[in-house]
């Protein structure tokens, strides 16, 4: 078994929220799964743990089989030595039950500011009559954004935008639409399921069309604010890293991405590096899951695509496997068909420094 190489900014933040986990056995399990093998040393500089409290818990977790030790190769050095391994009966115990973090309280202080600087924003929602809970989950999303939202200026054309954000969004469709969204039943336009499109929107809110295509469309839609866009002419579909459709997808992306470290470190299979097939089958399993339906699976499935690259970058694939990663990049058939995903692939191949937006597909017209 070989020693795990990831990047220095995915390890900052890794150990960033290791120093958070407030039960010390969880702690050694969660750096075992995320940072890979480690040596008894390393495991007490990572865990800010004394010696003794490391070598209790990691006796308890060889005796339940959650941890074992294996030997391990460095590359770099070209040296073998003794680490300590996570087994799979141990990523079973570490995902039994959510991370419970020191920082809860500091959370919720933030949450109650947080929300004491929406009143505005829930004023103005209530004034053209969106239902309560829905604007519960609006407020609980943009809460988790923090400052970055408070530093755009708060207006009308900024509530709307996020609105409409919101009413297109992918959670929304179906009976979250029929529980939570309000319809003006005095206006004549002709509505598309429970679903209003870019111009319909600007005439039943009366806001302008530029406003929302700048504000829903653009600006919100950067990693600084973890919106997602699928966009296909008037019609946009989007999700935050923070609803029940972006932590899932962004989990399922990462796990995977995780595993294929594993093999690549241990080689346990010839590894086909088709981007396409891992996005399709990630894809496949989020409709299993009845979060996405069949009529956008396959726009998002170009997402997910553009989704994984990115994970992939920052989860260090270009030192780990460059030769293979490239290789997947250059026989993606899927990239070119949205927009975004040319200008990754040319990117990528060429080596340019282009600021790219991974959040938002925009589909080529047929």
């Amino acid at each position: 078994m070989e020693s795990w190489n990831i990047s220095k900014r995915l390890k900052t933040e890794l150990l960033k929220k290791t120093s958070s986990i407030e039960d010390n056995s969880r702690r050694i399990l969660f750096i075992l799964r995320n940072l890979g093998p480690q040596r008894f040393t390393n495991l007490v500089k990572y865990s800010n743990l004394s010696r003794s409290t490391v070598s209790k818990y990691l006796n308890d977790h060889r005796k339940h089989k959650n941890v074992e030790q294996r030997i391990v190769t460095d590359k770099q050095k070209n040296k073998q030595y003794r680490a300590y391994v996570i087994t799979e009966k141990g990523i079973e115990k570490l995902g039994e039950e959510p991370l419970k973090l020191k920082d809860e309280l500091f959370i919720v202080n933030e949450l109650k500011e947080n929300v004491r600087k929406l009143e505005d924003l829930i004023d103005f929602y209530k004034e053209i009559n969106v239902e309560a809970h829905f604007i519960m989950h609006i407020v609980r999303i943009i809460s988790k954004i923090g400052d970055n939202f408070f530093d755009l200026q708060q207006d009308r054309d900024l509530y709307l935008s996020l609105f409409y954000i919101f009413y297109n969004s992918i959670l929304g469709q179906g009976a979250f639409a029929k529980n939570y969204w309000h319809f003006d039943e005095s206006c004549s336009q002709e509505f598309t399921g429970y679903k209003l499109n870019l111009d319909q929107f600007c005439e039943v809110y009366n806001v302008s069309r530029e406003a929302i295509n700048y504000l829903a469309r653009f600006k919100l839609i950067k990693n600084d604010f973890g919106f997602y866009l699928i966009k296909r002419e008037n019609n946009d579909f989007f999700f935050h890293e923070e609803d029940l459709v972006g932590t899932t997808t962004l989990r399922l992306i990462k796990d995977k991405l995780i595993d294929e470290i594993i093999n690549l470190q241990e080689g346990i299979y010839d590894m086909i590096y088709d981007l396409d097939f891992l996005a399709k089958d990630l894809t496949e399993q989020l409709k299993e899951m009845g979060l996405i339906w069949s009529a956008i699976q396959e726009q998002f499935q170009l997402l997910v695509l553009n989704l994984i690259i990115k994970n992939a970058i920052e989860m260090g694939f270009l030192d780990i496997e460059r030769e293979k990663f490239m290789e997947g990049v250059a026989q993606s058939k899927k990239l070119s068909l949205s927009e975004e995903g040319k200008l990754i692939q040319r990117a990528i191949l060429e080596g340019s420094n282009i600021d790219l937006n991974f959040n938002m597909l925009s589909l080529m017209q047929d």
